[in-house]
């Protein structure tokens, strides 16, 4: 018989945390599972780790993954999969034992499209023990207009795929787009999109560690940050007919994201390749901004003017040392 569940983790270079990952997966309360671990071309020991793995736990699977990038090991994985439900993991993550019994029993008990749990981040391990406790999901109980260190904490709730179980069934043909980044925003907001039936399990099931190494604003030029400015603005045009709040965010963050991006991208070697992308952007996008209910007033005189006259955004940035 098929696997109830299959556990899709992508992996490139992670020999160091390979093993943490696997043996949290191995250590569910929910036994019912395959894992296929698509490795993204590594050059290190990674590929070697997860095939001794298997060789003394069968419902481990090494993949080769025959593309380049997380989108399409991920892709891959969910083509290759026998189970009914679908979930993720990233391989440098770890999970809580009764991760996915909770989720399964809270996605077949009520009968959804998907089920979602909480996440924590941290960097040590630690496992806890919970109790079962679901309630209705709503995104937009995660996100605040005025509290950017909340959305922080909660935004993988539900912009991350890590965080959910899904029907294969419902699923159907949905696929990760091949961006360099976002691409876990589009995903879930085609999900969302597509699905009036979800349930939330209020647990810290899901440990996502913080890369210490995280990028500075000064290397925002790059093309791959390009990207996650696109997946947001695509995000809410997904979303602008079926959730207010979740779309009001994206857009919202996709705004800032446009400041942000014209503002590092100065004198930078893309400069002259998204100048145009980024003026048409904000010609279409800022209407909806401006009319949006959701966000501030403040927002909506700053961004504007900011992206319009940037010298006046470099004094803001130069003397409150602030991001919008």
């Amino acid at each position: 018989m098929p696997p109830k569940i299959s556990i899709i983790i992508p992996s490139y270079n992670e020999e160091k945390n390979i093993s943490r990952c696997l043996d949290s997966v191995l250590n569910q309360t929910f036994t019912d599972f395959e894992v296929l671990c698509v490795d993204d071309g590594s050059t290190d020991k990674t590929f070697d780790i997860i095939k001794k793995y298997s060789e003394k736990d069968g419902r481990i699977i090494p993949m080769k993954n025959p593309e380049k990038g997380v989108s399409s090991a991920r892709n891959f994985g969910i083509d290759n999969s026998k189970g009914e439900y679908i979930g993720f993991v990233d391989s440098d993550d770890f999970i809580q034992p009764q991760m996915y019994e909770f989720l399964y029993r809270a996605l077949t008990e009520n009968n959804c499209d998907f089920s979602v749990c909480r996440y924590e981040k941290t960097g040590e391990i630690k496992e806890k023990t919970f109790e079962y406790k679901t309630e209705k999901f709503s995104p937009e109980n995660f996100i605040s207009f005025t509290d950017s260190d909340f959305n922080s904490n909660n935004e993988l709730i539900f912009s991350s795929a890590c965080t959910k179980l899904i029907s294969k069934k419902f699923l159907g043909e949905t696929r990760f787009e091949k961006f360099k980044i976002g691409e876990d925003t589009v995903f879930n907001s085609e999900i969302y999109s597509n699905s009036n039936s979800y349930i939330f399990v209020n647990s810290e099931l899901y440990t996502y560690y913080v890369n210490t190494e995280s990028v500075s604003f000064t290397e925002l030029w790059h093309e791959k940050w390009f990207d996650l400015l696109e997946t947001r603005f695509i995000s809410y045009d997904l979303l602008k007919r079926k959730n207010e709040t979740l779309s009001s965010f994206y857009l919202e963050r996709g705004m800032k994201f446009l400041l942000s991006y014209r503002f590092n991208l100065k004198g930078s070697p893309n400069e002259k390749r998204f100048k145009k992308p980024l003026k048409k952007f904000f010609k279409k996008y800022i209407m909806p901004f401006m009319k949006c209910k959701s966000i501030s007033y403040r927002n909506k005189l700053t961004i504007p003017v900011f992206f319009l006259i940037p010298p006046l955004y470099k004094l803001f940035r130069k003397m409150t040392d602030k991001t919008l």
